[in-house]
C-alpha cells in the first residue's frame, strides 16, 4: 500500500522519506541518521557519569532535523520498533568505540512505552548486546513519556527482563509526563530524570524549587538516581545539589556531540579529571542559593504577570 505524503510536505519530510530512512539498509550509514551523545555529569565531582543517545536526521532536502520533526511521524506510521532497533545498533557502535578507546560510561537509548512493551524489541536489544560482546550494564533504556503507558503489566515484564540482564531503566520527564504514583510503584526503575521545566524555573520561584526537592526526595527514597535535565547555568548547580539532584544534563555541562568528542572528554577526564567551574558551596535552601536579588526578581516577575 502506498504511503501518503505528510502534511506540508514541501517543508516537512514525507512519509515515503521517513519510511525509507527507517526501513532502508543502514549498513553503509547512508540514510542520514546520526546518533549524538550528550554527557550526564556528577554534580558533586564534575565527572562524566553516563550519556544519552540523541537522534538527528540529515535530510537531503531539509537539512538537519531534530527528533520532534520526524519521530511523531515514525510513531504514526507504526515504525517505532524498527527505528528503535536501528538506533540501538548505532548506540552499540558508540559503546564499542568507547571500549576500544579504553573509556566507558553507560549510554541510554530512548524508547516509548509501546516499544519497550514489545518483547521482540527487548530480545533484539539483548541479542545484539551479546553479539557485540558488550556488558549489558553499559546500555540503559530511557522510557519517554510522550505517550500513555497502557499495559503496565506488559511494560513491567519487559523492563524486568532488561533489569535481570543488567540493563537499567530510566524514566524521562519525571514530574510532567504520564507517570502516576501507581505507575511509579509498578515499574522497576533505576533512575528518574527531572523535567527541565522545574530546572529552568527554579531560579525565579521558591515554590518550584520546593517541588523539585520533594520530587527528588521521593525518587531517592525509592532508590533511584536523580538526574536534572536542562541545566543551562553553572550557577544553578549548588541549588540542584540542595534539591537532591546528584546528576545533571544540559548545555552548561555538555551539548550533544559526536561519539569521538565524548571519547576525547572521557580520556581527558581519565588523565586529569574535570572539576566543575562552579562554586563548590552547598546551598541548603533557595534563598541561600539565590539570595535577596532572586527575591526581588521573583517579586518583579510576579508583578508583571
Amino acid at each position: 500500500m502506498a504511503l501518503p505524503a505528510a502534511a506540508g510536505s514541501d517543508q516537512a519530510a514525507s512519509d515515503h522519506e521517513i519510511a525509507a530512512m527507517v526501513l532502508g539498509d543502514g549498513g553503509q550509514r547512508n540514510d542520514g541518521l546520526r546518533v549524538l551523545v550528550q554527557p550526564q555529569l556528577d554534580l558533586l565531582t564534575g565527572r562524566i557519569a553516563s550519556a544519552e543517545a540523541l537522534s538527528r536526521w540529515q535530510h537531503p532536502r531539509l537539512g538537519m532535523l531534530m527528533p520532534a520533526q520526524f519521530v511523531p511521524a515514525i510513531n504514526r506510521l507504526g515504525l517505532d520498533a524498527a527505528f528503535f532497533q536501528k538506533v540501538a545498533l548505532r548506540v552499540l557502535d558508540v559503546l564499542a568505540a568507547m571500549r576500544r578507546a579504553g573509556v566507558t560510561v553507560p549510554v541510554a537509548i530512548n524508547a516509548p512505552a509501546s516499544t519497550l512493551s514489545d518483547m521482540r524489541c527487548v530480545d533484539f536489544l539483548l541479542g545484539e548486546v551479546r553479539r557485540a560482546e558488550l556488558p549489558p550494564t553499559m546500555l540503559r533504556v530511557e522510557l519517554t513519556e510522550d505517550q500513555p503507558m497502557r499495559d503496565v503489566d506488559v511494560l513491567r515484564a519487559s523492563l524486568l527482563k532488561l533489569a535481570q540482564a543488567g540493563c537499567e531503566a530510566s524514566l524521562d520527564d519525571f514530574g510532567t509526563g504520564y507517570a502516576s504514583m501507581k505507575l511509579l510503584c509498578a515499574l522497576p526503575l533505576a533512575e528518574v530524570k527531572i523535567d527541565q521545566y522545574f530546572v529552568t524555573r527554579m531560579r525565579h520561584s521558591a515554590a518550584t524549587f520546593e517541588v523539585l526537592r520533594a520530587a527528588s526526595e521521593l525518587a531517592a527514597r525509592l532508590g533511584w538516581r536523580v538526574v536534572a535535565e536542562g541545566v543551562e547555568n553553572l550557577g544553578d548547580i549548588p541549588v540542584l545539589r540542595a534539591a537532591g539532584c546528584r546528576y545533571g544534563q544540559g548545555y552548561a555541562l555538555g551539548r550533544p556531540m559526536p561519539a569521538d568528542e565524548l571519547i576525547a572528554r572521557l580520556r581527558e577526564q581519565q588523565r586529569n579529571g574535570t572539576p566543575l567551574r562552579a562554586s563548590a558551596d552547598y546551598a541548603s535552601s533557595w534563598l541561600e542559593a539565590y539570595g535577596e536579588a532572586a527575591v526581588l526578581r521573583r517579586r518583579t516577575c510576579s508583578a508583571t504577570e
